[in-house]
Order: structure tokens, then C-alpha cells, then sequence
């Protein structure tokens, strides 16, 4: 059986098609979503996709144009994947 869905703590949207996603697993990970480029709700602009934020139970990205990924396929498309520093 597969691992759980990691819930998102933080999300950052550093270039256009881009997010870096921070994990309740301990891992940060930076997707490329232009994959999805031709759905209809995907956002045009620069503006429109740092406009993104985290679902009320941290499994889904969402944006304002109504485009939506869910964390398993941030999981998928991740060019990178990094352990996120922990302070005590």
C-alpha cells in the first residue's frame, strides 16, 4: 500500500507554471504545473498564478481563476524534492 498524501503547510508561487510547496512530511517540494497549461481555468498571468493558496485541509492548491491541483500531483511533477530544515 502507498504512503499518505502529505498535507501542505506553505505554498510559493516563485515563477510563472512554478510553486514550491512545504509538506507535513518534512520535504519541500518544487513543481512544474505547466503541464496543465491547456486547461481552461489554468491562469493566464504572471499576476493570476501567484494568486495561489492552500485548501482548507492542505490536499489541494487553489487559485483564483478556480484551477485547483491536488497535492499528490504537486508530489508527482516535482523536478526537486529537499528536506526542510527543522529548528528547534
Amino acid at each position: 500500500m502507498g504512503a499518505t498524501t502529505p498535507v501542505a503547510t506553505s505554498v510559493r508561487a516563485p515563477e510563472f507554471g512554478k510553486v514550491v510547496v512545504e509538506a507535513s512530511d518534512g520535504m519541500r517540494y518544487h513543481a512544474d504545473l505547466q503541464e496543465f497549461s491547456s486547461v481552461h481555468c489554468y491562469p493566464k498571468t504572471e499576476d493570476e498564478w501567484r494568486m495561489v493558496s492552500i485548501d482548507s485541509y492542505g490536499l489541494a492548491l487553489i487559485w483564483n481563476t478556480r484551477f485547483e491541483v491536488h497535492m499528490d500531483q504537486v508530489v508527482g511533477f516535482a523536478f526537486k524534492k529537499e528536506c526542510v530544515a527543522r529548528t528547534a
